[in-house]
């Protein structure tokens, strides 16, 4: 009896991990140095990445129109802030 209950808590236990998502969570996805600039002609997509608990510092990933790669930008570069600022100019206040 006591074999089938912990054969019972362990396929519990495999289905709450199996089901528990774990890339991105906890961990900052820009580790490591980022670039100051990127020519805009060669960025198909700019994705800012607030703070979060887990990742105390704002990301900045770039999606690169030439070969789809993603990139990371320092937010803190003249550029960055600039595209940041033209985001927010466009974006519609609610």
């Amino acid at each position: 009896m006591n074999s089938t209950a912990v054969l019972f808590a362990v396929f519990l236990l495999f289905a709450a991990v199996e089901g528990s998502p774990l890339y991105n969570k906890g961990r900052c996805r820009c580790i490591g140095s980022s670039a100051d600039f990127i020519h805009l002609k060669r960025i198909e997509k700019f994705e800012v990445i607030p703070a979060t608990p887990m990742c105390q510092q704002i990301e900045i990933v770039v999606t690169m129109k030439d070969t789809a790669e993603e990139r990371c930008m320092n937010p803190k570069s003249k550029q960055a802030q600039n595209i940041i600022n033209l985001l927010k100019k466009r974006s519609p206040q609610k």
